[in-house]
């Protein structure tokens, strides 16, 4: 019974779980594709009269005064055209949002089916066991898996906050790792932890602590297609190109820099492997100790 009714509920739970990993990454690349219809209006705004005005008018103070009010403004139009970090975080944690709660219905189906299939048998441990309590003891299953496997900490936090339907810190996190470990180039300028002092970076700018460099490098960039002819497509052109750079960091991961000693990032694509691995791994040793009495 196990083998022929239990076993293929779980496998089910897998495959959704998975196409659901699948739809959720999906969704983050829909995302990114959005920011770089921004591109395009972003450059030809940057590059007319008014801008150039408002940046020269800006400089004497900024010189004077060290602010950075130049910065700001350019990467107020950033903001507005292409992508903030708060609008970046948040289509991230939308998405997992929509994960979670793919993945909660998918367990649910399956201790349903598990619950039928079990009905005529003298089995109380399944028969009694409500979502909710089951659920608890997904989460708890995947904390200990985590504690031995001993992964890296955005990983364990994006499998335990998915396993749990409780989110809101994950995607800051992702977010962070993916920019802080970057170690990329654009215009000549390096976008990463060396760029934005090891992780600090600027306060200012829609790119926010951690990565307002970016700011500072697209002020750079205006700046200079400024003294040339086709101002507006090279802008452009290196935007896009920073925006691939951002997408396949998020997605694919960003390989160990060993010569500054900052580990790999996995990328949200692995990181969602895991966590169905992870789940799976879970459903099976709860519902095997539930129905037979041992370990999977």
């Amino acid at each position: 019974m196990f083998d022929d009714q239990v076993v293929p509920a779980i496998r089910e739970a897998d495959l959704a779980n998975r196409a659901a990993a699948e739809r959720c990454l999906a969704r983050i690349q829909e995302s990114f594709q959005r920011y770089r219809q921004g591109v395009k209006p972003f450059a030809e705004d940057v590059t007319g009269l008014g801008s150039k005005w408002g940046v020269l008018r800006r400089m004497p103070g900024d010189w004077m005064n060290g602010s950075n009010s130049v910065e700001a403004f350019i990467s107020g139009k950033l903001e507005l055209y292409v992508f903030s970090a708060q609008e970046i975080q948040r289509d991230i944690d939308a998405s997992l949002a929509l994960l979670r709660e793919d993945i909660e219905a998918s367990r649910h189906v399956m201790l349903r089916k598990v619950k039928v299939a079990t009905a005529g048998l003298s089995l109380p441990a399944i028969q009694n066991l409500d979502t909710q309590t089951f659920s608890q003891q997904v989460i708890e299953k995947v904390r200990d898996f985590s504690t031995e496997t001993a992964v890296d900490g955005v990983t364990d936090l994006v499998v335990i906050e998915v396993a749990s339907g409780i989110g809101g810190y994950a995607a800051e996190q992702v977010f962070m790792a993916m920019l802080v470990r970057i170690g990329t180039t654009a215009g000549g300028a390096t976008v990463g932890s060396a760029a934005v002092g090891g992780g600090a970076g600027s306060a200012v700018g829609p790119l926010g602590t951690g990565i307002g460099t970016i700011g500072g490098l697209i002020v750079g960039l205006v700046i200079d297609y400024w003294l040339s002819a086709h101002a507006k497509a090279n802008l452009g052109k290196q935007l896009m190109a920073l925006i691939d750079q951002i997408e396949n960091a998020a997605i694919q991961g960003v390989p160990e820099r060993t010569n500054d000693e900052i580990d790999a990032y996995p990328g949200l694509k692995r990181v969602l492997r895991i966590t169905c691995e992870e789940l799976n791994r879970a459903n099976q040793e709860i519902l095997k100790q539930s129905i037979l009495g041992v370990k999977a």
